[in-house]
Formats: C-alpha cells, sequence, structure tokens
C-alpha cells in the first residue's frame, strides 16, 4: 500500500473508501469502484494505489482518454511506478497509438525485466507497427525464459502464420485453447480427439469456434474429414446453418446449443489445418465450397433487379473489439459516389447514421448468412473490410476486393496483393496506419479502370 498526502485521519479514511472501491471492483461494479477511488483521492491526493485502480476502471469502462491522463498524472511524481508504466501501455495500445505503447512496455521491462506479459504486449506493439522480426524476438524471450507461457505461444503462432511459416504456425495456434480468456470456451467431451486416425466408419463431431469468418473459412476442411470415409457432425453458429447445410459430403449441421447425436471422436474446427499438414502450397481452395439454398436465390433474385448497372456491395464496418481498425470511417467511402454506371448495395447490416453516397439497403431482409450469400449471388463485385463478409465472398467464388488496415490479421498474410485461400480475391493494403483514404483513392482507381474494361 502506498501512502498519499494529507492528514493521517483524511489518510484512514481514505483508504478506507479504498477498501470499499476493492470490492466493488471484484464484484464487477467498476463504476461505483472508480466513483469510490476519485473520494479517496480527493482527501488523499498523492494516493498512488486509488490513482492506479482509478485508471485500470476507466480502462474497462472505455474512457481510455481518462484512463491516460489518470496515469500520466501518476507517473509524474512516481516515474519507477512499474504497474503505471505497464498500464499505461495497455491504455495506449487501445488507442492505437503504438510508437508510445511500445516505449510503456519498454520501460515496464526496464523496472521488470522478468513480467513477460510486458514483454508479450511489447510483441504485440511491434506487429501493429509492421516489425514481425521484432514481435518474433520477444516471444521468443519470453519463451526462453518461461516455455509454457500460453500468452507468448499464441502472440508467435500468430505472428507465424502471418509470415506463412503454417506448419509451425499451426502447432503453436493449439495453445490457444490455455490463452487467457480466449474467445472461445474449450469443449470437453468424454469422447476422444481425433489426432488423423482412420475414421472408416466413426462418427465424428467438428465443433466450430471463435467468429464468423473463422467458421466461413475453415469450414472447407469438412468435407475432407467426410471424405475419410467418416459420418460428421459439425456445430456451427445458428445463423450460419442454413448456409453450412450446402457443404459437400456426409454432413449432420447442428446449430449451437443444440442437442447433438453421439458421435465418437470430436476436434475443434481450427484445428483442421493442422491435422491437414495445411502449407501456402496444399490450401483447399477449390471454390465455391458454400451456396445459398435455391429458395433463397429466387428471393432475392425478385429484389435484386438488373438495372443495367454494375452492382457492387459494400461492408465498411466491422465490430469495435477486438480490433476497431479494421473499419473505414463512412465519410472516406465519398469519391465512390462519383463513378458512373454502379448501383450500390448496401451489406452494412443496422446502420442508421447518413451514408456519402447512394445506396440500395434491402439488409433488413437478411435473416441469416443464407440470405446474405444469396444477395452476394446477385451482385458483380463485392468491396468489404477484412469482416465475416470477404470469407463469405471468398467462399461463395464471388469477385471481391478487401480494404486490410496497416497491420493485417495473419490470414491476409504481408505485402501480397491475392490470398491463398480465396482465388476471387483482391487485396488492397494500407501503406500506413489508419490510410484508409488513400486505400479509398486506389479502389476508385481500380473500380473506374474495371468499368472501362467491362464495357469493351
Amino acid at each position: 500500500m502506498t501512502k498519499a498526502g494529507g492528514t493521517a485521519n483524511g489518510f484512514e479514511l481514505a483508504w478506507e473508501i479504498h477498501s470499499l472501491g476493492m470490492s466493488l471492483l471484484q464484484a464487477g461494479k467498476i463504476r461505483e469502484a472508480a466513483f469510490q477511488f476519485r473520494k479517496a483521492l480527493h482527501l488523499a491526493p498523492g494516493f498512488t494505489d486509488a490513482s492506479l485502480v482509478l485508471g485500470h476502471c476507466l480502462h474497462a469502462m472505455g474512457h481510455f482518454e481518462a484512463a491516460l491522463e489518470t496515469y500520466d498524472e501518476l507517473l509524474k511524481t512516481n516515474t519507477d511506478f512499474m504497474a503505471a508504466w505497464n498500464n499505461r501501455g495497455t491504455t495506449l495500445l487501445e488507442l492505437g497509438r503504438f510508437e508510445e505503447a511500445a516505449t510503456s512496455f519498454s520501460r515496464t521491462l526496464e523496472l521488470a525485466p522478468n513480467f513477460h506479459d510486458a514483454r508479450v504486449a511489447l510483441a504485440t506493439c511491434h506487429q501493429a507497427l509492421g516489425k514481425v522480426t521484432e514481435a518474433l524476438w520477444a516471444c521468443d524471450e519470453v519463451l526462453a525464459a518461461d516455455p509454457e507461457n500460453a500468452e507468448a505461444h499464441w502472440n508467435r503462432s500468430l505472428l507465424l502464420l502471418l509470415k506463412g511459416d503454417y506448419l509451425e504456425g499451426w502447432r503453436e495456434y493449439e495453445w490457444r485453447w490455455r490463452k487467457r480468456n480466449f474467445t472461445s470456451p474449450r469443449r470437453d467431451f468424454p469422447q476422444p480427439l481425433w489426432r488423423g486416425e482412420d475414421l472408416a466408419g466413426r462418427t465424428i463431431l467438428i465443433h466450430a469456434e471463435q467468429g464468423f469468418g473463422d467458421t466461413l473459412q475453415f469450414c472447407r476442411y469438412v468435407p475432407l474429414v467426410a471424405a475419410a470415409s467418416a459420418r460428421v457432425v459439425f456445430e456451427c453458429h445458428p445463423p450460419l446453418v442454413g448456409l453450412m447445410k450446402s457443404l459437400a459430403g456426409n454432413v449432420q449441421v447442428v446449430a449451437m446449443g443444440q442437442p447433438l447425436p453421439n458421435f465418437d471422436l470430436h476436434l475443434p474446427l481450427m484445428s483442421l489445418p493442422l491435422i491437414f499438414g495445411t502449407t501456402i502450397e496444399n490450401i483447399p481452395v477449390t471454390v465455391p465450397y458454400l451456396a445459398p439454398p435455391e429458395d433463397r436465390l429466387s428471393f432475392w433474385r425478385s429484389q435484386i433487379s438488373d438495372y443495367g448497372r454494375f452492382k457492387v456491395g459494400l461492408c465498411w464496418a466491422g465490430k469495435g473489439y477486438p480490433d476497431p481498425r479494421r473499419s473505414c470511417p463512412v465519410e472516406l467511402l465519398t469519391p465512390l459516389a462519383n463513378l458512373k454506371g454502379v448501383s450500390w448495395h448496401s451489406l452494412q447490416t443496422n446502420w442508421k447514421e447518413a451514408l456519402p453516397l447512394p445506396m440500395l439497403d434491402f439488409t433488413s431482409q437478411i435473416s441469416d448468412f443464407a440470405d446474405t450469400a444469396a444477395l452476394i449471388k446477385q451482385l458483380d463485385l463485392v468491396i468489404t473490410i477484412d469482416t465475416s463478409v470477404a470469407h463469405l465472398t471468398g467462399a461463395l467464388g464471388k469477385p471481391s476486393w478487401i480494404m486490410l488496415p496497416h497491420a493485417p490479421d495473419w490470414r491476409w498474410m504481408l505485402e501480397r496483393g491475392d490470398s491463398p485461400w480465396y482465388p476471387s480475391l483482391l487485396l488492397f493494403r494500407q501503406s500506413a496506419p489508419n490510410g484508409w483514404q488513400a486505400i479509398i483513392g486506389h479502389l476508385t482507381e481500380a473500380l473506374k479502370n474495371h468499368l472501362v474494361t467491362a464495357k469493351r
């Protein structure tokens, strides 16, 4: 406990209030806890522990600028406060200020060289700045001292996959189940995990994990399992069930949360590339491997008429978490409005704000991914950020242009303008962080040229 300025009685009361705040924080009442920490600081302005946890609360509430201000104020008089430097780095990461975050984590490591979480976070900063080699070195340093560090293994897996080192990357990717707060729960069944042994006459459960895009990308492996003389039960997110029923082979599709039929073995979906020994050269790349049901196609044909224009679907925003930098600010789409002969179709669901270009929006009629797929099939081209729409268009074999942030997700690799996972996709990459304006400029020129070529 770090003492503060003020009277002895004032400090004692501040300590009691701080203790109340800690109890509220442990109960998950973050806003109420922050109020108590502010009260404690009012009584004892130099109360460093109260400042530290107030910054933590502000960060947890998404008030990143206020959290940063709290840490900066604290560090003015406590320049060697390791925890404050580390927390400051975490907040700067959320703000996308990667150079400053790296400086904070480096200072943390000067004060606590064996604080492995800070070195793993430093690797994240390096990756976001495009310094992949430095990021790998940071992970390797952690693993040299702590070979069982799941966070370092996880970061290392993503870096290896980003570089295209798939064989080692998939092995490292298995550490995801030991990572703290992994996005999908580990499934514990009495039936054993499949290790690649003969499946003849057996039933295997393949269960989807993580997000929609992950399932859309890796469901291509499910027919390969079915081809090994196995009966496959594929459990996936409910909005994907209608579309996944188009997978080839003896596959029974079940929605997450529904009762499972009997099975002999099981495996998480994204462990299949490891089982199949996937490299860049042998990715299962036959497309399309998904198709919307015929009744959905007939409905969407009736909705999307042929206007004699080039029909382009557009998706510009994804979820704010875990990566808000994947989304393109909508106002930057303005140059697209000047293109002649294009009819724009929104693929952005639940968008309520004004748009800078005329756009047809039928998304209120979309009930699941089978509808989205059937809508996409009526279009000539899709332009999208890195979200599930990108993977859906690729799985359908539909031409699509993907707008990527400066530090892309591992599956888009580095520098290349195509994707070994999806032959119909072209990649448009930022040359600098937040370089959306330049990407829109490149897209506008590319589409203008494409329209001229299409008329010939």
